[in-house]
């Protein structure tokens, strides 16, 4: 009788949704908790909050009903956004710097030197440290408006219509659309008259002197020390030529060519192929159909997209290292949208199904939603392989030196260890040592 009550106990603990970690219940899609031996944790009610945090890196994360409000944090800082437009920031609190933003209607913080802002968009007030400027201030965007940046200060009125920079070495005048210059000491001087229609620019540089214009729609010539440029009804046709490389655009964007530095040959949009650098771009009937290829220091990664069902990538050793020899794949992933997926790294593999985020492995995604539409998954993690069916309704684990099964989340079980045969039977486990 006391037997019967302690099922019934662990039953009513099932059908309510809790867990115990001595009766090794989960409850993923809807709660899932993992634990490594370097202390990181992983914690989640999905898909209302999930919290991760890794001691080792001293990093920390907390979604709340995620793409909605998430909170991170990295030694001393912390940081949060609310959907896509509200960003908060706590740094060291030595210095007090901090922000608070509702993008674009409030701004309030303490910057990195001790001075404090404010500004409500678009009446006025002042920012510190966005949008890759010191300091912006404005009253009643976009009739006045002053910047920063460095040394360099920006004065516009009725933007972008009038502005104003000067700076050490700096000085730009516009008037838009119909007059403007730009200059910067010892570079070069360039101004626009009725933008886009007439451009100019003087190179000053001891690299690459020279200059010329160009007169949209008719005619524009750019002379250096090293290439020379023509346009004929710019910006369609297009004839470079320099001692390292050569362009053709017959008409742009329909075809382009090019050889030296960077090649290219693109038909628009049939087929395109672009090799610059370490960088290799390949396409069919753009933008669906890619193969673009990374070249790294010791690997090479290949990536081939059917946009939206296809995708794969690898990594192709291409220098010796003490692990890796040279053609050696040492990573793998495709994935079949929104069917299936699979990847492996080094020796941990995972195939999985189905996959319906059309990215890979987004972090939100994998931490709050995926496990939702997860219906089946296979992994192999140094050489230990599992299966999950249905969310846990079966699991299996067979490693070396076990083997484990378990149905409706150990409703009924088995586990077969080198010294131990187990047994499961509503929740309960019999057996032991042999």
């Amino acid at each position: 009788m006391k037997r019967i009550r302690i099922y019934l106990y662990f039953a009513a603990l099932l059908s309510m949704g809790l867990c115990s970690a001595r009766a090794e219940f989960d409850w993923d899609p809807f709660y899932g908790q993992l634990s490594s031996t370097n202390g990181a944790e992983f914690f989640a009610v999905r898909p209302f909050y999930s919290s991760s945090a890794d001691p080792v890196t001293e990093r920390w994360r907390k979604d709340y009903l995620w793409p909605l409000y998430t909170k991170k944090g990295f030694q001393e800082e912390q940081y949060s956004r609310f959907l896509f437009f509200g960003y908060s920031a706590d740094f060291t609190p030595e210095d007090n710097r901090h922000h608070n933003w509702v993008i674009p209607f409030y701004f309030q913080g303490v910057d990195a030197n001790g001075e404090s802002y404010f500004a409500l968009f678009p009446i006025g007030g002042t920012i510190h440290e966005f949008l890759g400027r010191d300091e912006i201030m404005f009253v009643l965007f976009p009739i006045f408006g002053k910047s920063r940046i460095n040394e360099v200060k920006t004065t516009s009125v009725l933007w972008p219509i009038y502005s104003r920079s000067q700076g050490e070495k700096v000085d730009r005048f516009r008037v838009w659309p119909l007059y403007g210059t730009s200059s910067l000491q010892g570079e070069f001087n360039k101004k626009f008259i009725l933008w886009p229609i007439y451009t100019s620019v003087q190179y000053t540089n001891d690299r690459n002197p020279g200059g010329g214009f160009i007169l949209v729609p008719i005619y524009g010539h750019i002379k250096t020390e090293k290439a020379d440029n023509y346009w004929l009804v710019p910006p369609f046709i297009r004839y470079t030529t320099s001692a390292d490389q050569w362009i053709v655009h017959a008409p742009w964007p329909f075809i382009q060519m090019a050889d030296g530095i960077m090649y290219k040959r693109i038909v628009w949009p049939l087929y395109g192929k672009k090799h610059l650098g370490t960088l290799t771009r390949q396409y069919f009937l753009w933008p669906f159909i890619w193969n673009n290829k990374t070249e790294y220091v010791h690997y090479d990664q290949h990536r081939r997209l059917a946009i939206p069902f296809f995708s794969y990538e690898s990594q192709v050793v291409t220098k010796p290292t003490e692990h890796h020899v040279t053609g050696e794949v040492f990573s793998r992933y495709w994935k079949l949208w929104p069917l299936m997926s699979w990847e492996r790294n080094e020796t941990d593999s995972r195939f999985r199904t189905l996959d319906l985020w059309p990215m890979r492995n987004t972090p939100g995604i994998e931490r709050n939603w995926a496990a939702y539409w997860t219906l089946y998954s296979r992994t192999n993690s140094d050489g230990e392989i599992g299966h999950d069916l249905l969310w846990g309704l079966y699991r299996q684990t067979k490693s070396p030196e076990q083997f484990e099964w378990s149905l409706l989340k150990g409703l009924v079980g088995y586990k077969n260890t080198q010294n131990n045969r187990q047994y499961r039977f509503l929740f309960m486990w019999f057996g032991g040592e042999e």
